[in-house]
């Protein structure tokens, strides 16, 4: 008991601090857009010109709904800061922009809803000032207003893409300006924040360009440096020497890069104090250097898993991501490589090394008295102490192998003046010569494929080694699935396949949150995810749970699972002749996957241990051929091969073999010398019949397949020859068995006693004297546990 309260302390403490810790990161996320929006609300251009909060509205609005709020109260907070009139002005363009955007009529991009909010905002409350049409200075900053407002509101879309690729969809240059950009508007934001000898401003621009250098070195130092600072001096319009001094000192800074964080803030501090003695005009003051020393302190403190995480966003390892994608693609295909290296040795031994160990083939041949010879009254003579036929049948057969004709002749006729029985032992012995002709072509055919079989081998053994040194791609499912979505234009940010066995896969696919209610969400699947989900798959899926996520972002996850849709229920009646212990009849159910059933009767050519053996024989081989993923028809086709050429013993056996699909209700049958199979469907019944021979049989084998669609509550039974007896009419004893079978189908007699009432009450009429066997299973639809009733229920009560 101590052991379990300590697991179950143990884990509501971690339970605990996951929450913590996700609490933690939100708090910090929502700190983060407070102070984005309070400072882009009070960064001003042309010292007139408030333009940058509304962009930032509408794409936070768009792809960040939890932070909306967050982001309209540092706005108004910060327009509230720099007058009462820009917060009212401020409020004004929301309300505008909100009602533009749900226009029904016309749906305009972002960039310019934003750009018409500003203007109509901005002539409204300038109209109202001036009490009529605004100056034409006033309009002039209207415009650059607009305009302004426009590329933000690309610039602020170019970098907060959607939460859930904020970080790995790659830093590409566009993205990289765009975000510069927002941090100089950032910092024109915060120029008048100054607290004692600290100002915010330069604080904030000497930490970000030492923060570039140690991560990006020269080029990221004084790209950072060169934009931010130029973009802040034209807001200010003040094109000074201090854009000097930021290039310089991100040039500076990124040069001493190498000697780690201390000569990153030396390098920073070199230019300062350079222009301090070069220029007295420039704003270096003790704000300034007090400033800049804090950014040294603040610098040091930072994590260096922040600037490792930097480093590789700016340089990524491209090498090593190739390296693990050709070690991954290495790892599965030596796998599916090995795999059929299996299947090949498995048809080596099934074609060759199980039907050819007690066969001999060799060049000595014993000369034994043939069944002419044996019954013949002058066998004593010929066969005796001077053995005189032995030389002469074995000269016949040296002969009959060369090319000439008289030696053949000559041999023939010697054997005519010793044999009072020539005639009918030179056929005997022409008999025997095709027979050896014919073991020994298909001994050389079986070796022939074994050997090419083992050479494939080898070439696969080379291959999987080779594959170790080779340079190749690869394509996930995920990619494939998301490629696929996005030419039916849906947009699923996230696709985890937790399970990809067949009849058994599991996906779960993330969607951002567009304010859908989850029928919508579910006609979204039904309509287009679905045939996609089939078309890759190759099978049927159904939705299993739809569920809104609040963590880490907003967003909907839909789990789409593989679809069974009906359930197998079976029995089995078989008994040997007689009562006895052994049964030609053998007989095998089982599941190829969740959704793929195989039923399998084989009836074996009497009720000998022989007839069993092969019985057994083949619907085992037949399971092996499954497993390796062979086409059942190419397996019934190979084994026919390998059983024709075991010329030692005359067994054939006959098989009945039938899939049942559960996913999509269909029924594919195959049959080899079998009995027809009965779907009772009501009072309708279905045949499926085949014409083929028993496997092993006949030289030349042909089988078809034939496909039937069940319905639920449909009743297939498959039977032997030995259930109908010869000694009665065929067709009166199947129409006997149907009748029975129907009747107690709609008594709704449970299955499991169905076949042995009925069997019984068979027999009383029409005797069964040989081994029988009566497979009967019945499809239906799959009804969830909680279900109040089943979909064909007759009634409720």
């Amino acid at each position: 008991m101590a052991n379990i309260e300590m697991i179950n302390e143990k884990s509501s403490w971690q339970n605990l601090t996951e929450r913590f810790s996700i609490k933690k990161v939100n708090f910090f996320i929502h700190i983060f857009f407070f102070l984005l929006a309070l400072f882009l609300s009070r960064a001003v251009m042309f010292e007139a010109a408030v333009p940058f909060l509304l962009p930032l509205w509408a794409i936070v609005k768009q792809r960040y709904e939890n932070e909306k709020w967050t982001v309209l109260i540092g706005g108004l907070l910060g327009a509230f800061t720099l007058s009462l009139g820009q917060a009212l002005i401020l409020g004004l363009q929301l309300v505008l922009y909100e009602l533009i955007t749900r226009f029904k009529f016309w749906k305009f991009p972002t960039s310019v809803s934003v750009g018409l909010a500003i203007f109509f905002g901005q002539f409204i409350w300038q109209g109202v000032v001036h009490l009529g049409i605004p100056p034409l200075i006033v309009q002039l900053y209207i415009y650059y207003e607009v305009i302004l407002a426009f590329l933000m509101t690309i610039f602020v879309k170019l970098f907060f893409v959607q939460p859930h690729r904020f970080w790995t969809i790659g830093w590409s240059y566009e993205r990289v300006g765009a975000g510069l950009v927002i941090l100089a508007m950032v910092l024109t934001g915060v120029q008048s924040v100054v607290v004692s000898y600290f100002g915010l401003y330069p604080f904030l621009l000497h930490l970000a360009i030492c923060i570039a250098a140690f991560a990006g070195g020269v080029p990221i130092a004084a790209m950072v440096a060169t934009i931010v600072g130029a973009l802040v001096g034209i807001a200010k319009l003040s094109f000074t020497g201090m854009i000097s001094v930021y290039a310089m000192t991100g040039v500076v800074a990124g040069l001493f890069s190498g000697l780690g964080r201390i000569g990153v803030v030396i390098g920073s501090l070199i230019p300062s104090i350079f222009f301090f003695f070069y220029d007295a005009t420039l704003p270096l003051d003790t704000v300034y250097f007090v400033s800049i020393a804090v950014v040294g302190i603040v610098f040091f403190a930072l994590p260096q898993s922040m600037f490792t995480f930097l480093h590789d966003m700016i340089h990524p390892k491209r090498d090593e991501v190739l390296l693990q994608r050709q070690q991954w693609l290495t790892e599965h295909t030596s796998e599916k490589l090995e795999s059929f290296q299996n299947f090949v040795l498995f048809m080596k031994e099934l074609v060759f090394d199980r039907f050819t160990s007690t066969e001999t083939i060799s060049e000595a041949r014993k000369i034994e008295p043939c069944a002419t010879c044996m019954s013949c009254f002058r066998y004593d003579r010929c066969w005796g102490e001077s053995n005189s036929m032995e030389p002469l049948i074995e000269d016949w057969f040296v002969a009959k192998s060369g090319i000439k004709e008289s030696e053949q002749m000559m041999a023939e006729e010697r054997i005519k003046l010793k044999c009072i029985k020539s005639t009918k032992l030179l056929e005997e012995l022409d008999h025997q010569l095709y027979n050896d002709k014919m073991n020994g072509q298909f001994y050389h055919g079986k070796k022939m494929i074994a050997l090419q079989l083992r050479d494939l081998s080898n070439h696969l053994n080379k291959l999987m080694e080779d594959m170790k040194d080779e340079t190749l791609s690869f394509k996930t499912i995920e990619e494939e699935l998301e490629y696929q979505l996005k030419r039916a234009q849906v947009h699923c940010f996230q696709i985890d396949v937790l399970n990809n066995t067949v009849g058994e896969r599991v996906v779960i696919c993330s969607f951002a949150n567009k304010n859908k209610t989850h029928e919508d969400q579910y006609l979204l699947c039904e309509r287009i995810i679905l045939p996609i989900l089939y078309d890759v798959f190759s099978e049927p899926f159904q939705v299993e749970k739809i569920s809104d996520q609040k963590v880490p972002f907003a967003h909907v996850q839909i789990r789409f699972r593989s679809a069974v849709r009906y359930e197998i229920e079976y029995d089995i009646y078989s008994r040997a002749k007689n009562s006895a212990w052994v049964s030609g009849d053998t007989h095998a159910i089982f599941h190829i996957h969740p959704g793929l059933v195989a039923v399998m009767l084989s009836d074996g050519m009497g009720q000998s241990r022989e007839a069993q053996r092969e019985s057994r024989r083949l619907v085992r081989l037949m399971r092996e051929c499954l497993s390796y993923n062979m086409n059942p028809e190419t397996a019934m086709h190979t084994l026919h091969y390998v059983m024709s050429l075991n010329r030692e013993v005359d067994m054939y056996a006959t098989i009945d073999f039938a899939l049942v699909d559960l996913q999509k209700g269909a029924l594919w049958s195959w049959k080899a010398g079998s009995m027809s199979t009965y779907i009772l469907r009501g009072e309708r019944l279905l045949k499926v019949d085949g014409a083929a021979a028993p496997v092993g049989f006949m030289p030349v084998f042909s089988i078809e397949t034939e496909k039937v669609n069940l319905l639920a509550d449909d009743f297939v039974v498959m039977v032997s020859d030995g259930v109908f007896s010869s000694e009665f009419d065929w067709e009166e004893q199947e129409k006997y068995l149907v009748n029975l079978l129907k009747s107690r189908i709609q008594n709704e007699i449970p299955i499991e006693a169905i076949l042995y009432d009925v069997m019984e009450e068979f027999g009383n009429l029409y005797p069964v004297d040989d081994d029988c066997t009566v497979i009967m299973f019945s499809v239906s639809h799959v009804v969830p546990k909680w279900a109040v009733f089943s979909p064909l229920s007759k009634g409720i009560s």
